[in-house]
Protein backbone atom coordinates (compact mmCIF):
# COMPACT_ATOMS: atom_id res chain seq x y z
CA UNK A 1 0.00 0.00 0.00
CA UNK A 2 1.38 3.30 -0.76
CA UNK A 3 2.28 5.66 1.98
CA UNK A 4 0.45 8.18 1.07
CA UNK A 5 -3.12 6.72 0.46
CA UNK A 6 -5.85 7.97 2.42
CA UNK A 7 -7.08 6.03 5.93
CA UNK A 8 -10.17 5.61 4.01
CA UNK A 9 -8.38 3.97 0.67
CA UNK A 10 -6.70 1.91 3.29
CA UNK A 11 -9.16 0.46 5.06
CA UNK A 12 -11.18 0.08 1.73
CA UNK A 13 -8.30 -2.57 0.95
CA UNK A 14 -8.40 -3.66 3.71
CA UNK A 15 -11.83 -4.90 3.53
CA UNK A 16 -11.34 -6.06 0.47
CA UNK A 17 -8.71 -8.07 1.29
CA UNK A 18 -10.08 -9.40 4.14
CA UNK A 19 -13.46 -10.41 2.32
CA UNK A 20 -11.16 -12.56 -0.53
CA UNK A 21 -9.98 -14.86 2.24
CA UNK A 22 -13.44 -14.81 3.90
CA UNK A 23 -14.63 -15.81 0.13
CA UNK A 24 -11.75 -18.38 -0.18
CA UNK A 25 -12.37 -20.03 3.18
CA UNK A 26 -15.92 -20.59 1.98
CA UNK A 27 -15.04 -22.10 -1.62
CA UNK A 28 -12.35 -24.38 -0.04
CA UNK A 29 -14.88 -25.58 2.41
CA UNK A 30 -17.37 -26.21 -0.92
CA UNK A 31 -14.93 -27.35 -2.96
CA UNK A 32 -16.41 -25.07 -5.35
CA UNK A 33 -13.94 -24.40 -8.87
CA UNK A 34 -10.66 -25.79 -6.83
CA UNK A 35 -8.33 -28.36 -7.42
CA UNK A 36 -8.42 -31.28 -4.78
CA UNK A 37 -5.47 -33.04 -4.31
CA UNK A 38 -4.57 -35.99 -1.28
CA UNK A 39 -1.84 -38.27 -0.68
CA UNK A 40 -1.57 -41.50 -2.01
CA UNK A 41 0.15 -44.48 -0.52
CA UNK A 42 3.40 -43.03 -1.93
CA UNK A 43 2.57 -39.56 -0.23
CA UNK A 44 2.76 -38.19 -3.74
CA UNK A 45 -0.16 -36.14 -4.21
CA UNK A 46 -2.47 -36.86 -6.16
CA UNK A 47 -6.11 -35.79 -7.75
CA UNK A 48 -8.34 -36.36 -4.72
CA UNK A 49 -11.56 -38.26 -5.76
CA UNK A 50 -14.65 -37.46 -4.67
CA UNK A 51 -17.22 -40.16 -3.88
CA UNK A 52 -21.11 -40.90 -3.34
CA UNK A 53 -21.93 -44.77 -2.49
CA UNK A 54 -25.57 -45.71 -3.74
CA UNK A 55 -26.04 -49.04 -2.55
CA UNK A 56 -27.97 -51.72 -0.30
CA UNK A 57 -25.71 -53.24 1.48
CA UNK A 58 -25.49 -55.95 1.24
CA UNK A 59 -22.26 -58.85 2.04
CA UNK A 60 -20.46 -57.69 -1.30
CA UNK A 61 -21.88 -54.16 -0.85
CA UNK A 62 -19.60 -54.10 2.63
CA UNK A 63 -16.39 -55.11 1.04
CA UNK A 64 -17.22 -52.62 -1.79
CA UNK A 65 -17.58 -49.73 1.02
CA UNK A 66 -14.21 -51.20 2.63
CA UNK A 67 -12.69 -50.78 -0.44
CA UNK A 68 -13.15 -47.66 -1.29
CA UNK A 69 -12.71 -46.39 2.25
CA UNK A 70 -8.80 -47.94 2.64
CA UNK A 71 -8.13 -45.09 -0.26
CA UNK A 72 -6.19 -42.53 1.01
CA UNK A 73 -6.94 -40.23 -2.29
CA UNK A 74 -10.85 -41.15 -2.14
CA UNK A 75 -12.97 -38.66 -0.06
CA UNK A 76 -16.44 -40.16 0.39
CA UNK A 77 -19.31 -37.18 0.43
CA UNK A 78 -21.96 -39.44 1.76
CA UNK A 79 -23.56 -43.12 1.68
CA UNK A 80 -27.17 -43.25 0.12
CA UNK A 81 -29.12 -46.11 0.39
CA UNK A 82 -31.94 -48.15 -1.34
CA UNK A 83 -34.12 -51.53 -1.27
CA UNK A 84 -32.12 -54.10 -1.77
CA UNK A 85 -30.21 -56.71 -0.39
CA UNK A 86 -32.09 -56.01 2.95
CA UNK A 87 -35.69 -56.36 3.26
CA UNK A 88 -36.35 -52.67 4.71
CA UNK A 89 -34.27 -49.57 3.25
CA UNK A 90 -33.66 -48.69 7.02
CA UNK A 91 -31.96 -51.90 7.13
CA UNK A 92 -29.43 -51.03 4.58
CA UNK A 93 -28.91 -47.80 6.56
CA UNK A 94 -28.49 -49.48 9.54
CA UNK A 95 -25.58 -52.01 7.73
CA UNK A 96 -23.90 -49.44 5.97
CA UNK A 97 -23.39 -48.08 9.67
CA UNK A 98 -21.98 -51.12 10.95
CA UNK A 99 -19.40 -50.65 7.82
CA UNK A 100 -18.61 -47.49 8.64
CA UNK A 101 -18.09 -48.55 12.34
CA UNK A 102 -15.28 -51.35 11.12
CA UNK A 103 -13.76 -48.66 9.18
CA UNK A 104 -13.74 -45.95 11.97
CA UNK A 105 -15.40 -43.36 9.85
CA UNK A 106 -18.50 -42.70 11.28
CA UNK A 107 -17.79 -39.45 10.33
CA UNK A 108 -19.53 -40.04 6.61
CA UNK A 109 -23.13 -39.49 6.71
CA UNK A 110 -25.40 -41.90 5.65
CA UNK A 111 -28.61 -41.20 4.42
CA UNK A 112 -31.77 -43.20 3.94
CA UNK A 113 -33.53 -43.21 0.22
CA UNK A 114 -36.18 -45.12 -2.07
CA UNK A 115 -38.39 -47.71 0.08
CA UNK A 116 -40.15 -48.91 -2.80
CA UNK A 117 -39.43 -49.29 -7.06
CA UNK A 118 -41.04 -46.65 -8.95
CA UNK A 119 -43.84 -49.26 -10.17
CA UNK A 120 -44.86 -52.81 -9.30
CA UNK A 121 -44.04 -54.28 -6.05
CA UNK A 122 -41.13 -56.24 -4.69
CA UNK A 123 -42.02 -60.47 -4.18
CA UNK A 124 -38.32 -60.95 -3.83
CA UNK A 125 -37.06 -63.39 -0.81
CA UNK A 126 -34.25 -61.63 0.56
CA UNK A 127 -33.03 -64.09 3.05
CA UNK A 128 -32.02 -66.61 0.99
CA UNK A 129 -28.03 -64.90 -0.22
CA UNK A 130 -27.53 -62.60 2.84
CA UNK A 131 -29.59 -63.19 5.85
CA UNK A 132 -32.92 -61.48 7.00
CA UNK A 133 -30.33 -58.65 7.81
CA UNK A 134 -28.86 -58.53 4.90
CA UNK A 135 -25.34 -58.94 6.30
CA UNK A 136 -25.43 -62.92 7.17
CA UNK A 137 -27.65 -62.45 10.02
CA UNK A 138 -24.28 -61.91 11.89
CA UNK A 139 -24.67 -59.74 15.30
CA UNK A 140 -21.26 -57.28 16.04
CA UNK A 141 -20.51 -57.45 19.34
CA UNK A 142 -20.86 -53.12 19.58
CA UNK A 143 -23.15 -52.12 17.71
CA UNK A 144 -23.21 -48.74 16.17
CA UNK A 145 -25.64 -46.14 17.52
CA UNK A 146 -28.45 -46.04 14.60
CA UNK A 147 -29.70 -42.16 15.69
CA UNK A 148 -26.79 -41.32 13.79
CA UNK A 149 -28.54 -42.31 10.84
CA UNK A 150 -29.38 -39.24 8.39
CA UNK A 151 -33.53 -38.99 8.63
CA UNK A 152 -33.95 -35.60 7.86
CA UNK A 153 -32.62 -35.32 4.17
CA UNK A 154 -33.65 -38.04 1.83
CA UNK A 155 -31.39 -39.56 -0.63
CA UNK A 156 -32.34 -38.41 -3.46
CA UNK A 157 -32.20 -34.84 -2.18
CA UNK A 158 -28.67 -35.44 -0.76
CA UNK A 159 -27.44 -36.90 -4.52
CA UNK A 160 -29.29 -33.48 -5.54
CA UNK A 161 -27.29 -31.17 -3.20
CA UNK A 162 -23.95 -32.58 -3.66
CA UNK A 163 -24.23 -32.73 -7.30
CA UNK A 164 -24.80 -29.10 -6.97
CA UNK A 165 -21.93 -28.31 -4.00
CA UNK A 166 -19.47 -29.74 -6.46
CA UNK A 167 -20.62 -30.51 -9.86
CA UNK A 168 -19.00 -32.37 -12.48
CA UNK A 169 -16.32 -33.39 -9.32
CA UNK A 170 -18.29 -36.47 -8.14
CA UNK A 171 -18.21 -40.17 -8.94
CA UNK A 172 -21.60 -41.42 -8.49
CA UNK A 173 -20.83 -45.82 -7.68
CA UNK A 174 -24.38 -47.19 -8.00
CA UNK A 175 -24.43 -50.93 -6.52
CA UNK A 176 -27.63 -51.09 -5.82
CA UNK A 177 -31.35 -51.09 -7.74
CA UNK A 178 -31.32 -47.60 -9.53
CA UNK A 179 -34.35 -46.10 -7.71
CA UNK A 180 -32.60 -43.49 -6.39
CA UNK A 181 -30.59 -41.85 -9.14
CA UNK A 182 -33.58 -42.52 -11.58
CA UNK A 183 -35.70 -40.34 -8.69
CA UNK A 184 -32.99 -37.87 -8.60
CA UNK A 185 -33.40 -37.33 -12.14
CA UNK A 186 -36.76 -36.72 -12.25
CA UNK A 187 -36.76 -34.48 -9.11
CA UNK A 188 -33.92 -31.90 -10.83
CA UNK A 189 -33.25 -33.14 -14.33
CA UNK A 190 -30.39 -31.10 -15.03
CA UNK A 191 -28.77 -33.56 -12.65
CA UNK A 192 -28.19 -35.66 -15.49
CA UNK A 193 -25.14 -33.90 -16.50
CA UNK A 194 -23.47 -32.76 -13.15
CA UNK A 195 -21.78 -36.21 -12.16
CA UNK A 196 -18.03 -36.39 -13.54
CA UNK A 197 -19.06 -40.47 -13.64
CA UNK A 198 -21.42 -43.03 -13.09
CA UNK A 199 -20.45 -46.34 -12.56
CA UNK A 200 -23.11 -48.62 -12.34
CA UNK A 201 -22.94 -52.67 -10.99
CA UNK A 202 -26.01 -54.32 -12.94
CA UNK A 203 -27.39 -55.54 -16.08
CA UNK A 204 -26.49 -58.02 -18.51
CA UNK A 205 -25.03 -58.15 -21.82
CA UNK A 206 -25.64 -61.49 -23.27
CA UNK A 207 -29.33 -62.46 -21.80
CA UNK A 208 -27.79 -64.27 -18.82
CA UNK A 209 -30.46 -63.36 -15.67
CA UNK A 210 -29.36 -64.37 -11.81
CA UNK A 211 -33.26 -63.55 -11.06
CA UNK A 212 -35.27 -63.71 -13.98
CA UNK A 213 -34.42 -65.52 -17.09
CA UNK A 214 -32.92 -62.80 -18.85
CA UNK A 215 -32.84 -60.09 -15.45
CA UNK A 216 -29.86 -59.05 -13.27
CA UNK A 217 -31.02 -58.70 -9.91
CA UNK A 218 -30.22 -54.72 -9.23
CA UNK A 219 -32.39 -54.13 -12.82
CA UNK A 220 -34.79 -57.00 -12.07
CA UNK A 221 -35.48 -55.00 -9.04
CA UNK A 222 -36.95 -51.68 -10.61
CA UNK A 223 -36.63 -51.80 -14.71
CA UNK A 224 -38.16 -48.43 -14.90
CA UNK A 225 -35.34 -47.12 -13.04
CA UNK A 226 -32.78 -48.58 -14.85
CA UNK A 227 -34.13 -47.28 -18.30
CA UNK A 228 -34.42 -43.52 -16.92
CA UNK A 229 -31.08 -43.64 -15.79
CA UNK A 230 -29.41 -45.33 -19.04
CA UNK A 231 -31.35 -43.16 -21.43
CA UNK A 232 -31.34 -39.67 -19.75
CA UNK A 233 -28.15 -39.32 -17.65
CA UNK A 234 -26.11 -37.35 -20.05
CA UNK A 235 -22.45 -37.90 -18.11
CA UNK A 236 -20.02 -41.07 -18.43
CA UNK A 237 -21.48 -44.08 -17.39
CA UNK A 238 -19.59 -46.77 -16.97
CA UNK A 239 -22.02 -50.32 -16.75
CA UNK A 240 -20.24 -53.56 -15.39
CA UNK A 241 -22.65 -56.47 -16.23
CA UNK A 242 -23.67 -59.94 -14.48
CA UNK A 243 -21.95 -62.14 -17.03
CA UNK A 244 -18.90 -59.89 -16.68
CA UNK A 245 -19.22 -60.36 -13.09
CA UNK A 246 -19.37 -64.46 -13.16
CA UNK A 247 -16.00 -64.98 -15.45
CA UNK A 248 -13.96 -62.89 -12.64
CA UNK A 249 -14.70 -64.76 -9.93
CA UNK A 250 -12.73 -65.20 -6.87
CA UNK A 251 -10.85 -68.49 -6.35
CA UNK A 252 -12.00 -70.13 -2.82
CA UNK A 253 -8.39 -70.71 -2.44
CA UNK A 254 -7.92 -66.75 -2.81
CA UNK A 255 -10.96 -66.10 -1.19
CA UNK A 256 -10.23 -67.73 2.24
CA UNK A 257 -6.89 -66.70 2.20
CA UNK A 258 -7.38 -63.43 1.89
CA UNK A 259 -9.54 -62.86 5.09
CA UNK A 260 -6.66 -64.69 7.21
CA UNK A 261 -5.32 -61.06 7.73
CA UNK A 262 -5.40 -60.39 11.63
CA UNK A 263 -7.62 -57.00 11.12
CA UNK A 264 -10.96 -55.74 12.47
CA UNK A 265 -12.08 -55.45 9.11
CA UNK A 266 -11.16 -58.91 7.75
CA UNK A 267 -12.87 -60.63 10.52
CA UNK A 268 -16.35 -58.49 9.61
CA UNK A 269 -16.18 -59.79 6.32
CA UNK A 270 -15.08 -63.48 7.16
CA UNK A 271 -17.87 -63.43 10.01
CA UNK A 272 -21.22 -61.87 7.58
CA UNK A 273 -19.82 -63.86 4.72
CA UNK A 274 -19.82 -67.71 6.34
CA UNK A 275 -23.03 -68.52 5.38
CA UNK A 276 -23.05 -67.26 2.14
CA UNK A 277 -19.82 -68.85 1.30
CA UNK A 278 -21.29 -72.18 2.58
CA UNK A 279 -24.14 -72.06 0.81
CA UNK A 280 -22.40 -71.18 -2.19
CA UNK A 281 -19.79 -74.17 -2.01
CA UNK A 282 -22.85 -76.35 -1.22
CA UNK A 283 -24.33 -75.25 -4.63
CA UNK A 284 -21.25 -75.73 -6.45
CA UNK A 285 -20.38 -72.50 -7.38
CA UNK A 286 -16.41 -72.92 -8.08
CA UNK A 287 -15.75 -69.12 -7.55
CA UNK A 288 -17.16 -66.23 -5.70
CA UNK A 289 -18.69 -63.57 -7.59
CA UNK A 290 -17.84 -60.21 -6.03
CA UNK A 291 -20.28 -58.20 -8.59
CA UNK A 292 -20.29 -55.37 -6.54
CA UNK A 293 -16.79 -54.98 -5.63
CA UNK A 294 -15.27 -55.64 -9.35
CA UNK A 295 -17.79 -52.43 -10.38
CA UNK A 296 -16.20 -50.76 -6.96
CA UNK A 297 -12.55 -51.62 -8.51
CA UNK A 298 -13.56 -49.95 -11.09
CA UNK A 299 -14.19 -46.74 -9.94
CA UNK A 300 -11.08 -46.63 -7.67
CA UNK A 301 -8.30 -47.19 -10.85
CA UNK A 302 -9.40 -46.83 -14.27
CA UNK A 303 -6.64 -49.30 -15.12
CA UNK A 304 -8.54 -52.41 -14.00
CA UNK A 305 -11.32 -51.84 -16.89
CA UNK A 306 -9.55 -53.69 -19.67
CA UNK A 307 -11.75 -54.55 -22.20
CA UNK A 308 -14.70 -51.55 -22.92
CA UNK A 309 -17.27 -51.51 -25.34
CA UNK A 310 -19.03 -47.94 -26.03
CA UNK A 311 -22.49 -48.99 -27.36
CA UNK A 312 -26.06 -47.38 -26.67
CA UNK A 313 -28.07 -49.95 -24.66
CA UNK A 314 -31.17 -49.88 -22.80
CA UNK A 315 -33.80 -51.82 -20.71
CA UNK A 316 -36.81 -53.90 -21.72
CA UNK A 317 -39.79 -52.70 -19.40
CA UNK A 318 -42.63 -54.79 -21.47
CA UNK A 319 -41.41 -58.08 -22.55
CA UNK A 320 -42.88 -60.88 -21.08
CA UNK A 321 -39.70 -63.41 -20.59
CA UNK A 322 -37.35 -60.34 -21.03
CA UNK A 323 -38.90 -57.63 -18.32
CA UNK A 324 -35.49 -55.69 -16.84
CA UNK A 325 -33.02 -57.39 -19.47
CA UNK A 326 -30.47 -54.68 -20.33
CA UNK A 327 -30.69 -54.66 -24.41
CA UNK A 328 -27.52 -53.51 -26.28
CA UNK A 329 -27.10 -52.66 -29.41
CA UNK A 330 -23.80 -54.70 -30.76
CA UNK A 331 -24.45 -53.77 -34.07
CA UNK A 332 -25.52 -50.41 -33.89
CA UNK A 333 -29.00 -50.63 -35.81
CA UNK A 334 -30.97 -48.65 -33.65
CA UNK A 335 -28.51 -45.48 -35.11
CA UNK A 336 -28.30 -44.09 -31.90
CA UNK A 337 -25.55 -42.45 -30.27
CA UNK A 338 -23.64 -44.67 -27.67
CA UNK A 339 -24.31 -43.85 -23.64
CA UNK A 340 -22.77 -46.28 -21.85
CA UNK A 341 -19.25 -47.71 -21.34
CA UNK A 342 -19.43 -51.60 -21.20
CA UNK A 343 -16.86 -53.30 -18.90
CA UNK A 344 -15.97 -56.70 -20.73
CA UNK A 345 -12.53 -58.00 -19.01
CA UNK A 346 -10.90 -56.72 -15.83
CA UNK A 347 -7.67 -56.94 -14.00
CA UNK A 348 -7.21 -59.37 -11.90
CA UNK A 349 -4.23 -58.65 -10.66
CA UNK A 350 -4.90 -55.30 -9.97
CA UNK A 351 -8.08 -56.25 -8.90
CA UNK A 352 -7.15 -58.63 -5.90
CA UNK A 353 -4.14 -55.87 -4.65
CA UNK A 354 -7.56 -53.71 -4.15
CA UNK A 355 -9.39 -56.31 -2.12
CA UNK A 356 -6.05 -56.79 0.10
CA UNK A 357 -5.79 -53.26 0.71
CA UNK A 358 -9.56 -53.10 1.89
CA UNK A 359 -8.57 -55.30 4.43
CA UNK A 360 -5.61 -53.82 5.33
Amino acid sequence: MERNASPKARRVLWLSVALAGVLLSLAIGLGVGLSLSSPNRAGQQVEEKLVILDLDPGIDDAIAMLMVLSQPAVRVLAVTCVKGNAREVQQAARNALRVLQVAGRMDIPVHVGASLQLMGHDVFDHTYWNGADGMGDVPDVSLPDYNLINQTEHAVLTLIRMSKVYPNQITLIALGPLTNVALARRMDPDISSRFKEIIIMGGNIRGVGNMDVAAEFNFWMDPEAAQVVLREYKCPMKVVPWEVCQEHGLEWDFFTSWLTADTAKARFIRDISHNLTQQLQQDGALTYTASDTLATAVAMDNAVAQTISNVYATVETKGEFTRAQMVVDWARLSHKSPNIDVIESLDMTRFKQLLTEAVQ
